[in-house]
């Protein structure tokens, strides 16, 4: 009996490792080759706000595909669908490697989001059919490390092979990772939805939608939801205007530029242990999600703390203080976020998760939208972006708990 609880273990243990790893294979898209972005604006002769569309084009297809990802799992089965998707992002990224435009890179972005939505989405449902609430947050709490690992290694990663190269080798590196993720995930993913028959049976595309219509009357859903699409967005915002803040505004290299990303990296694993740590203590959702939009607005004002000085050094530290705290905020809000919503819901979990990333994945282009098309300099855009987007998670976090105690009952 120890033998086979042991054996168990083991390979939930191996299971993990390979979701972190395929998690960070598809975030890296996003990550790799942003020190890239003006060197690809003065290969295809165009501007930011074109070449930004890569990041929100991404971000929009991603939140289209989750809306129907979860309940396409549901009746075709959650590995027939992760693994058919995560084929179409490897060939996707081939292709971007050798688009000769601009528009066929967006064009594969949206293929390659229909991989990373599956991924993000799917892993999650195999956490939620094989494990109970507290260890869902805590599974999550480990799978979001490839979240971690992405922003740490991908920029840095990218940043050398664009400076000794091209952006488009970025995408190779992804390619090459991936082909041998696809095979290990080919032979050791199971399927967990052993409901399958029946969903498949019961399964209308009326009803379909008519349970994404429940879920957005649900108020505590939609306070939910502001939160996390507005933290979301904050770091999009930075993400979207970072090579251009760091590299043209105030003259950093590439290679330079790139480390930035380590230390918000390392803020998200210290917020995310922390997370993890509260859970064990048996805090609440709630308090730890506070606890996360109280840190939010301190590095927001540490953004802000840059119109106290004209020191390009004090300003840089500022920015990538208050950043930092911004990401350390998001690993305490999203995990708990993502558990309390999906078991908000025990009927209709898939939907209610498809749609809190739906709207996330929105709110992560809108502020990609939002900083791109403001008429300052980048650290102008970054600034006002940032408090837009944190007030909206205070707004949110207010909407949601007015009936805390209902909700916690619930």
């Amino acid at each position: 009996m120890t033998t086979d609880s042991n054996r168990n273990e083991s390979n939930r243990n191996i299971s993990i490792v390979l979701m972190v790893l395929l998690l960070f294979a598809t975030q890296a898209c996003t990550d790799i080759f942003l020190s890239g972005l003006p060197m690809m604006a003065q290969e295809f002769g165009t501007t930011m706000n074109v070449t930004n569309l890569t990041i929100s084009v991404y971000n929009y297809s991603q939140a289209a595909v989750v809306l129907f990802i979860g309940v396409i799992s549901d009746v075709r089965g959650r590995r027939a669908t992760i693994l058919t998707c995560l084929a179409l992002h490897i060939g996707a990224t081939v292709w971007i490697a050798l688009s000769s435009s601009i528009s066929w890179v967006i064009v594969m972005r949206v293929l390659q989001a229909t991989g990373s939505a599956a991924v993000y989405i799917i892993l999650r449902l195999i956490i939620k059919d094989t494990m109970d609430k507290k260890a869902q947050i805590h599974a999550t709490g480990l799978l979001v490390v490839g979240l971690v690992l992405s922003p740490i290694l991908a920029p840095v990663v990218g940043a050398w092979i664009i400076h000794w190269s091209s952006w488009r080798n970025c995408f190779w590196a992804i390619a090459l990772f991936e082909a041998p993720l696809f095979v290990w995930a080919w032979m050791t993913i199971r399927e967990t939805n052993h409901k399958q028959m029946a969903l498949r049976a019961a399964f209308s595309l009326k009803n379909h939608f008519l349970s994404y219509l429940g879920v957005l009357q649900d108020r505590y859903f939609l306070g939910m939801a502001l939160i996390v699409g507005s933290v979301f967005a904050a770091f999009y915002a930075f993400i979207s205007i970072s090579s251009y803040l760091y590299i043209q505004q105030f003259g950093m290299r590439e290679t330079s530029y790139a480390y930035v990303f380590i230390g918000i990296a390392v803020s998200y694993l210290i917020g995310n242990r922390l997370m993890s740590k509260l859970n064990a203590d048996n805090l609440t959702p709630q308090r730890i999600i506070g606890l996360g939009i109280s840190v939010s607005l301190v590095g927001a004002a540490c953004i802000f703390g840059e119109l106290l000085t004209g020191n390009r050094i004090a300003v840089i530290a500022l920015i990538t203080l208050g950043t930092c705290l911004l990401r350390l905020a998001t690993a305490l809000i999203n995990p708990p976020a993502q558990v309390v919503v999906t078991n908000h819901f025990p009927d209709s979990g898939s939907h209610a998760l498809g749609m809190l990333t739906c709207i996330q994945y929105s709110f992560a282009a809108i502020g990609t939208m939002v900083v791109s098309g403001l008429p300052l300099a980048p650290s102008g855009n970054f600034m006002i972006s940032t408090a837009l987007f944190v007030a909206l998670s205070v707004a949110g976090y207010l909407f949601a708990f007015r009936r805390g105690a209902a909700v916690q009952a619930s």
